[in-house]
């Protein structure tokens, strides 16, 4: 392996203190404004929509600068440097509404914290995947360093949403932001003092009009997006959870529940994820995943939610099949890279990342949307029992709409993704051996002016 065991440990622990701070937003900061601060479910949804919707589209345009600045500390790490510090300090400033404020200052206050707290992630997620790109050319060194780096996201999911809301009705939900953003301050931090950058894209500078154009141009990236941000937009469970807990199940402890079981199966999945995709491809593991998963989500509705010991099976089951395809998330575009990069001559790694974190951003903005103005619809009203219409649009909204999502996911995803591993290996191949080729070249020359004999008369012992 081209990288040490302190290195990847360090790349990994990034991903843990990031995604703690990702899993206390995106999961209870609408519980937060609803259940707490008192903001109807409609705003919420609206200002998430809003502000989500912006990010996503700032997204691409990050993408533009990371690969349009080439950075004194490399292409990467700098902006991961960068988010590390900043990230943690907007999440402390996103569970600090002001209580007694009027209604408009709160729903200023959290409009724009949310931004700019949204725009922020982006800063860490991009770079964080991209950074794997540089650090190592091996592929299954590649592929194992982002699937740990996606095992931390569960590991952080499984640890936050396990013990949030118990925890914050104890301390207050600014205190535990400030314990979780402190954690992600340390944790994150680790990759500025350990990783190294080993390669360079300077080589590779491409024009604006080509990182402007490069995901039209790019027919796989676009194509695996658009599979991939259908998958983000209806993937509910996380935003919807607390909710079916709090209702359905009557008993707030099972937020706990069916969130550890879930990521911990997740957990557990990823960590045996490296040789599955070894042996099978990553292609056959993700179609087998979201079918398994439209499954799982139509047979728990068909069952219903009376037994709540059920509902923990079937948790088991959407952590088994959820897990895949998000793991593979960063390997895919990983993989148009290098697609771009053989068919196109562009990589345009930064660019790559950015628009697979504005797709999935842009599907989270769809899916906070469908839960709030759902609930809305349905007639939902905080911190009171629910009726049956209400029950009945929760109870899908956890299982039909994810289970539904994987299956429309599945079905773009086999039809139009045509990359497997075996190109991949073959475009890496050659195009180590074209730069051996130029190298080669290079020396040569080198050699040549070495040769050049000197216009000085040389000392001869014998000449008088």
């Amino acid at each position: 392996m081209e990288t040490t065991t302190k290195e990847r440990v360090s790349y990994y622990v990034y991903f843990l203190g990031s995604n703690a701070i990702l899993c206390l937003v995106a999961s209870f900061a609408m519980l937060f404004y609803t259940d707490y601060v008192g903001i109807s479910v409609s705003i919420i949804g609206t200002l998430f929509v809003l502000a989500r919707i912006w990010d996503a589209l700032s997204a691409p345009i990050f993408g533009v600068i990371i690969d349009r600045a080439q950075l004194k500390g490399g292409l990467f790490k700098p902006w991961t440097n960068l988010a590390s510090i900043i990230l943690p300090i907007l999440t402390v400033l996103v569970f600090l509404v002001p209580s007694d404020a009027s209604l408009t200052v709160k729903v200023i206050y959290i409009a724009v914290t949310y931004l700019v707290w949204e725009m922020c992630y982006t800063i860490s997620d991009a770079p964080g995947f991209g950074l794997a790109t540089l650090m190592t050319k091996n592929t299954h060194e590649r592929d194992l360093l982002m699937s740990r780096g996606r095992t931390m996201v569960f590991l952080a999911f499984m640890v936050i949403s396990s013990s949030a809301v118990a925890v914050a009705n104890q301390i207050s939900w600014p205190i535990l932001a400030v314990i979780v953003a402190t954690a992600g301050l340390v944790l994150m931090n680790f990759t500025r003092f350990n990783v190294k950058e080993r390669y360079s894209n300077k080589t590779e500078k491409v024009t604006l009009k080509q990182i402007m154009t490069y995901p039209m141009q790019n027919k796989q990236l676009l194509f695996y997006l658009m599979s991939f941000m259908t998958l983000s937009m209806t993937n509910l469970q996380g935003i919807v959870v607390s909710y079916f807990a709090l209702y359905n199940l009557k008993n707030p402890i099972y937020i706990s529940i069916l969130m550890f079981i879930s990521l911990g199966v997740q957990l557990l999945t990823a960590l045996i994820l490296p040789p599955i995709i070894k042996r099978f491809g990553k292609w056959k593991v993700n179609v087998f995943s979201l079918v398994g998963l439209f499954a799982t989500g139509l047979s728990l509705f068909a069952i219903g939610y009376s037994n709540p010991i059920v509902v923990c099976v079937f948790a088991v089951l959407f952590g088994l099949f959820s897990s895949a395809p998000q793991l593979m998330v960063p390997m895919f575009t990983a993989d148009c890279v290098e697609y771009g990069a053989f068919q196109k001559g562009v990589r345009a790694s930064g660019t790559a990342f950015a628009t697979q974190t504005f797709a999935g951003k842009l599907g989270g903005a769809a899916a906070s949307g469908i839960v709030a103005y759902a609930l809305a619809f349905a007639g939902y009203i905080p911190n009171v029992p629910q009726t049956g219409q209400v029950l009945t649009w929760i109870f899908a909204l956890y299982a039909v709409v994810p289970g539904v999502g994987a299956l429309i996911t599945a079905g773009l995803f086999a039809w139009l993704y045509k990359i497997r591993e075996k190109d991949v290996e073959g475009w890496l191949a050659i195009a180590k051996k074209n730069q051996q080729q130029v190298d080669s070249a290079e020396q040569g020359v080198t050699d040549k002016k070495l040769a050049v004999p000197s216009l000085k008369k040389p000392h001869n012992s014998h000449s008088i």
